[in-house]
């Protein structure tokens, strides 16, 4: 497997690559706290993380080094406003499917796709330009491929929580401080401008790309390029998101649901589940199911548990399909392993968007 590199504003090892001896095997403890501060703030300095776990800046650099090198650990760019976001479950033919998945997931819109278990046994997420290219995806290229028998699309109407906000809870209170900016008035939100897709696809990989790297990629000033950061961040135009192999963690199960609630009901229900340890992504949807959720849990019980809370504290939610994943093959355009780890990466560029002519 390739081994990343990542440059630290610190400090940097000789070479900037990480040696084939230092690839790690699983997480330990210090890692998971490494992940949680990054969570917290991507963009942070090695000196500000390493005072938050109480080490020096060149250790926390050198393990964030081993992490991505192993494909334990990565940081993505994307920007949520700018595209159209649509969840999908694909029907197909078995003899297909091994097939079929690996074309979605050479699909750049298709930012995350799933084998799960149910009925259908292909899931995706989907970030298109507009409801127009959605369909367009639907009916030429996702439909267009031999063996795909039917298509359920779920618009995304609202997110309450998803990836970007999920933790693992491994630091205490002070660590967390440590590391979260000052909260100010969000910037007023306002249209795309020129160089607002290049600078997110050039952060889109690597989310802690140096300022000097971003400006040569984008044509932009530098002192542009750490405003537009700022702005873009503070107000939700652009999230960077620290992901890992949860699997290697100690989180071996991902259960999907798919609900149901009277529309009055769905806002405060989304807002509470928000804060659930286990939610990993809440939203509600263009859909007979209006409601989907994501859990990350440690073993199967802990499904029946959440089920039971989920039925106790929300009466009038109704689960209409429930999925556990079998394999998760792409999250956020990387592609993973069977064990979860990051072994590639697929930009999911929206606005270069030329759709795929499927062969027959």
């Amino acid at each position: 497997m390739p081994e990343d590199t990542v440059e630290s504003p610190d400090t940097a090892m000789e070479g900037g690559r990480v040696p084939e001896s230092a690839v790690l095997a699983a997480f330990d403890e210090r890692d998971l706290n490494l992940v949680n501060a990054l969570q917290i703030n991507p963009r942070a300095s090695w000196t500000r993380i390493g005072a938050s776990l109480g080490m020096d800046a060149t250790t926390a650099a050198r393990r964030w080094q081993q992490l991505t090198a192993s494909g334990l650990a990565w940081i993505t760019a994307y920007a949520p406003e700018l595209a159209t976001i649509a969840y999908l479950r694909v029907r197909c033919r078995a003899d297909r499917l091994a097939e079929i998945s690996d074309r979605v997931a050479a699909m750049p819109c298709a930012f995350s796709v799933e084998r799960v278990t149910g009925g259908f046994p292909l899931q995706l997420s989907v970030a298109v330009e507009n409801l127009a290219a959605l369909d367009d995806f639907t009916t030429r290229e996702l439909g267009g491929l031999p063996g795909v028998e039917e298509i359920r699309t779920a618009v995304n109407q609202h997110v309450y929580v998803e990836g970007s906000h999920w933790r693992p809870q491994a630091l205490d209170p002070t660590q967390r401080t440590l590391l979260t900016d000052p909260v100010g008035s969000a910037p007023a939100r306002s249209r795309p401008r020129p160089g607002d897709p290049a600078l997110v696809l050039a952060l889109a990989a690597d989310g802690r790309r140096s300022i000097a790297d971003l400006a040569r990629d984008t044509g932009l000033t530098e002192t542009t390029v750490r405003r537009r950061i700022t702005d873009m961040t503070r107000s939700g135009r652009l999230v960077l998101r620290c992901d890992f192999a949860e699997q290697a963690a100690g989180w071996s199960v991902t259960a999907n649901y798919w609900a149901q609630l009277p529309a009055p009901a769905i806002d405060a229900v989304g807002a509470a589940l928000a804060s659930w340890p286990e939610i990993r992504l809440c939203v509600s949807t263009a859909d007979d199911s209006n409601v989907q959720l994501i859990a990350w849990l440690r073993n199967p019980r802990e499904g029946v548990l959440l089920e039971t809370r989920l039925q106790r504290d929300f009466p009038d939610l109704r689960i209409t399909e429930r999925q556990l994943t079998l394999r998760t093959i792409k999250r956020m355009g990387r592609l993973l392993s069977p064990r979860g780890r990051a072994v590639g990466y697929i930009p999911f560029d929206i606005w270069g968007r030329k759709p795929e002519q499927p062969s027959r």
